[in-house]
């Protein structure tokens, strides 16, 4: 953590080790490193409450004029007096409220994600925005874990769970290696939507080309813009991306003559209260339409409207029987 710590201002210090704290790499002997570093001086603990107070405003401040002045002034030159202390902390933090939870939207880029590799995660309901040092930007969606492990010659990364959205600077001379399981995804300068589930992988390119290759099979199809390839096992279909691709990116779900099964799976990756269809007729009906992703995403609203359904919201999950089950009781 030296290199965290030993920076000249207390307030970036903080910054930056508020996020390390948040990350998977966190363990003990960084707990211990923190504490000590409160420990040390008054400043230091002051700094580190003031970064915990912003981060928990950060709902209201994301969107603010004047976060978005602090950051480009901290990155433009350093500023004077108070103002410098939140200059420091905004040029490091960056938030965003997404489909109704807190997402890491950015770290700067010194010292961070060349030569120390870096792990960013997503709770559920989360998205967030990671800028990486070569100038590529990362969109990670709800409950993903991605690794960024650059080199001189390679720039890695590491699709452990969930779905991530690449936007990839052009660097013909280290090409931009995401793995996703047993499958590598190759791209230079390219825009492309990579989810890992449990089945196998789906990746849908909007702009350039990328390759996808297995382990044990070499390279199983190029992927060009306005294509998707769906992955499983030693199957992999290729077909038009359509307008799905990166929709959630905008916090959008759409479905398309989709299960009600399918489309409950889809919408319970981003809910902490898990919907739960309770009959097998139901489960077949199809599903058209485009809704937000989240607890309040309407949804469960929509559907006693259109279908012969019932909706009842309890304490553990929110349940979906035919019309003649249940009374509809309070969807989310």
């Amino acid at each position: 953590m030296s290199r965290t710590t030993t920076a000249i201002d207390p307030y970036e210090a903080a910054s930056r080790l508020f996020l390390a704290r948040r990350s998977a790499n966190w363990g003990v002997a960084d707990a211990h490193d923190l504490e000590a570093w409160l420990e040390a001086s008054p400043a230091h603990r002051e700094a580190f409450e003031s970064v915990e107070r912003m981060w928990a405003a950060s709902g209201e401040a994301a969107g603010s004029e004047t976060l978005r002045m602090l950051r480009a002034e901290a990155l433009a030159a350093r500023p004077q007096g108070a103002t410098r202390r939140w200059a420091a902390i905004a040029a490091t933090l960056a938030l965003v409220v997404a489909g109704g939870g807190l997402g890491l939207m950015a770290l700067r880029d010194r010292g961070f994600g060349e030569g120390s590799p870096q792990t960013y995660k997503t709770g559920v309901g989360e998205r967030a925005t990671v800028s990486l040092a070569d100038g590529s930007r990362l969109l990670l969606n709800t409950a993903t874990e991605v690794k960024v492990d650059y080199s001189a010659r390679r720039r890695g990364l590491q699709l452990v769970s969930g779905e991530a959205w690449f936007d990839v600077a052009k660097d013909s001379s280290r090409p931009f290696v995401v793995a996703a399981g047993r499958h590598t995804v190759t791209a230079v300068g390219t825009s492309f939507d990579v989810r890992l589930e449990k089945t196998g992988l789906r990746v849908a390119v909007v702009e350039g080309r990328v390759a996808v290759e297995a382990a044990g099979q070499g390279r199983i199809s190029e992927v060009r813009a306005g294509e998707r390839i769906d992955v499983s096992g030693r199957s992999a279909i290729l077909r038009p991306a359509g307008p799905v691709a990166g929709d959630w990116r905008e916090g959008r779900i759409e479905f398309a003559s989709a299960t009600l099964a399918e489309a409950v799976a889809e919408m319970n990756r981003y809910r902490r209260t898990p919907i739960v269809v309770t009959d097998p007729a139901v489960a077949r009906m199809k599903v058209s339409g485009v809704f937000y992703a989240g607890e309040t995403s309407g949804f469960l609203s929509a559907l006693p409207l259109t279908h012969p359904v019932s909706v009842e919201t309890g304490a553990d999950a929110v349940r979906i029987g035919a019309a003649h089950d249940k009374k509809t009781s309070s969807p989310r």
